[in-house]
């Protein structure tokens, strides 16, 4: 039976930063399990920033910079600001995980194991023992839970799960008639979704374009988000003029757990990412906080291993420092979060755009983050 220091569950943005991280900082063996294949291309259109781009070298994940942002209700109210340098990008999701796969591959002490499922943990005094879907087991000193909507530890332990769930579905559209491709979009609104949209322009004739429901529930009817999504394509204008000729060249769905876990340890396991509900509660941004929330997970776990102190307290330091930066904000947009999705009217939804109508552009770019 093979032992690693670490072994890292989910192949995504936020189990890759994390196994940066630690190859970075620590003489550790790790092992990372993805169930699928590193950088699921089926996942929603991610934004994010530029600094956040250029800090972990994903300038070749790049599909489109935008100078231009605008908030869109249904009903036609409209925010939208100008911007001489683009203050927003979109990412091609699996290119940005096949750079951070690269960085992390360089190591010898690294392992990786795609289309293979970890099934069960068990722990004893000593290690943590996985199954895994190939038959093989494998023991570890600490676990990170990076399995997204899928809580690999949370369900197996029984622990409490985040309170809100965002359902995406959007698609891949080409063959559109783009007005301004450096222009990105979000929708607000119950019409479509009470999760709002999106339209992430990549250029002239190519654009990814989708509606989200939120609820109380980790699933939801795809057909009906679908359903959403395609009522919006026939009649959200100007949208449905841009894509009226479009066809899709793929699907892109998910579930995006919405509000942080209130522990992100316990004992040898650490969670991160949307696994510990990490993505902003207000636009459900994940990239970004995948890529920091992972460096300060892997930062700790690497500094726990090169002082051989492999326990909750020493791992706890991930939760201590995450908290520093994050947790006032994300409580705040969790309480927010509930307000808005399951409770407002469509002419509440009109009014906070007019507000974000009035705010300077700075003060728009500090929202979304």
């Amino acid at each position: 039976m093979e032992e690693y220091d670490v072994v890292i569950v989910g192949g995504g943005v936020a189990g890759l930063s994390t196994a940066l991280s630690i190859s970075r900082k620590a003489e550790a063996t790790l092992l990372l399990i993805e169930k699928g294949t590193v950088g699921d291309p089926s996942k929603t259109s991610p934004f994010t920033f530029p600094d956040t781009v250029q800090r972990f070298h994903l300038s070749d994940a790049v599909l489109q910079k935008y100078t231009r942002f605008t908030y869109r209700s249904p009903t036609g109210v409209v925010a939208s600001f100008k911007y001489e340098k683009p203050p927003f990008v979109t990412l091609d999701y699996q290119k940005a995980c096949n750079i951070l796969l690269n960085q992390i591959t360089k190591k010898d002490t690294v392992n990786v194991l795609e289309k293979t499922e970890a099934l069960d943990i068990e722990a004893t005094r000593t290690y943590l023992k996985l199954s895994l879907s190939n038959s093989a087991s494998v023991l570890c000193h600490v676990l990170v839970d990076a399995s997204g909507s899928s809580f690999f530890t949370s369900r197996k332990l029984g622990t409490k799960l985040p309170a809100l769930y965002s359902h995406p579905y959007g698609e891949f559209l080409e063959g559109c008639k783009i007005e301004e491709p450096e222009e990105m979009c979000i929708f607000s609104g119950n019409k479509y979704g009470n999760g709002g949209g999106w339209m992430y322009p990549i250029d002239r004739k190519t654009a990814r374009f989708g509606f989200a429901t939120v609820t109380r529930s980790t699933v939801y009817p795809r057909d009906i988000v679908e359903r959403n999504y395609k009522d919006a394509l026939r009649n959200f204008y100007p949208y449905n003029e841009m894509l009226a000729d479009a066809k899709k060249k793929r699907s892109e769905s998910g579930t995006i757990p919405i509000g942080p876990l209130m522990k992100f340890v316990q004992g040898r396991i650490v969670l991160v990412g949307d696994a510990a509900g990490q993505a902003t509660s207000w636009y459900n941004e994940g990239v970004r906080p995948a890529l920091e929330s992972g460096e300060i997970c892997g930062n700790a776990v690497a500094e726990a291993c090169e002082d051989g102190k492999l326990h909750e307290r020493t791992l706890a330091k991930y939760q201590r420092l995450w908290d520093a930066t994050n947790k006032r904000s994300y409580s705040r947009g969790t309480r927010g979060a509930f307000r808005t999705f399951l409770g407002r009217s469509q002419e509440d939804w009109d009014n906070s755009v007019r507000y974000q109508a009035s705010l300077s552009r700075e003060e728009m770019i500090a929202i979304i983050r």
